[in-house]
C-alpha cells in the first residue's frame, strides 16, 4: 500500500473481522490491531472512527496503493481550507488513468455533487464527524444486508448536517480498476440501490425503480425477458428496507 514512502511514518488501524482463533497481533508501534468478531464493512469502519486516534483520517481499502507524498496533498488541501471538515481526492487505476470522471477545478460539495464519491477518495476530521454523531449506515455495504452505497450514505449525512466538504483535484491513490459496486444488473446492486432509493427518496422511489430497470436493459446489463424478475428484486429492496426501519 505504501511503496512511496516508508508505512511507519502514519499511524495504521487495521480492523480484523475474524474468529477468534485467528485474531492478528502487531508488534509495530504505529501499527494497531482490533480484531472483531462481527461481519460488515460498515460496522468496521464505525469500529474504526470509534477508535481513531488521528484528527485527519483516511478509510482505506486493502488493495490501493497510495501516491508519493499523498499525505502533504492531504494536510496542504485542509490547510488551504480551514473550514473543511472532509475533502475528497482523485484516484487512478493501475494502469494510471483517473478512475473515474472528475472534475477539473476544486469545488464544494452540495448534495448533488456529493454523489459518486468512493471511500478511499475521503479524508476527513475524525473528531468532528464523531461529535456530530454521523457514522456509517450499517444496514448497507458489503457483509450487510444492502451490499453498496455505504460511503454516498456517510459522505451524504456530513453533507446535509452543514459540514463544509470540497474536492480538491489531486491525486492521492491507486486502485485496481474493479470494485464491488460496478455490477449493476446483479440481483444483489439493483436490491440495495432500491433500499437506498426509498432511503433518500420514500415513496418516489417507487417512481424511480421501473425507469432503473429499463436504464439496464437499454444499456444491455440485464436480458429483456430478466425485466420482471429484476423489477421484482428491487421491490424486494424497498419492502426490506422498510422492515429494517421498524425493526
Amino acid at each position: 500500500m505504501f511503496p512511496n514512502d516508508n508505512f511507519k511514518a502514519f499511524k495504521i488501524l487495521i480492523v480484523n473481522q475474524t474468529t477468534s482463533d485467528k485474531n492478528l497481533i502487531s508488534n509495530l508501534e504505529n501499527v494497531r490491531v482490533l480484531n472483531s468478531y462481527e461481519k460488515g464493512l460498515s460496522k468496521s469502519r464505525n469500529l474504526a472512527l470509534q477508535n481513531a486516534s488521528c484528527e485527519i483520517v483516511l478509510v482505506s481499502d486493502d488493495d490501493v496503493i497510495y501516491e508519493q507524498d499523498f499525505y502533504n496533498v492531504i494536510l496542504n488541501a485542509f490547510n488551504k481550507s480551514p473550514k473543511s471538515d472532509l475533502i475528497t481526492f482523485k484516484a487512478k487505476n493501475f494502469d494510471g488513468q483517473p478512475y473515474r470522471d472528475y472534475a477539473n477545478v476544486d469545488y464544494q460539495y452540495n448534495l448533488k455533487s456529493i454523489r459518486g464519491v468512493i471511500s478511499w477518495e475521503i479524508a476527513f476530521n475524525v473528531k468532528h464527524i464523531n461529535r456530530l454523531g454521523i457514522s456509517f449506515d450499517e444496514r448497507f455495504g458489503l457483509g450487510s444486508q444492502f451490499s453498496t452505497a455505504e460511503e454516498y450514505i456517510f459522505a451524504r449525512e456530513v453533507v446535509d448536517k452543514g459540514v463544509q466538504s470540497n474536492f480538491c483535484n489531486q491525486f492521492i491513490v491507486s486502485h485496481p480498476n474493479v470494485n464491488s459496486g460496478m455490477d449493476f444488473g446483479s440481483d444483489r446492486i439493483i436490491y440495495a440501490r432500491s433500499a437506498l432509493n426509498y432511503k433518500l427518496h420514500n415513496f418516489l422511489a417507487y417512481f424511480w425503480l421501473p425507469k432503473f430497470v429499463f436504464f439496464l436493459m437499454r444499456h444491455k446489463l440485464i436480458k429483456a425477458s430478466e425485466v420482471f424478475r429484476k423489477f421484482n428484486v428491487g421491490l424486494k429492496g424497498i419492502r426490506d428496507y422498510k422492515i429494517s426501519v421498524k425493526a
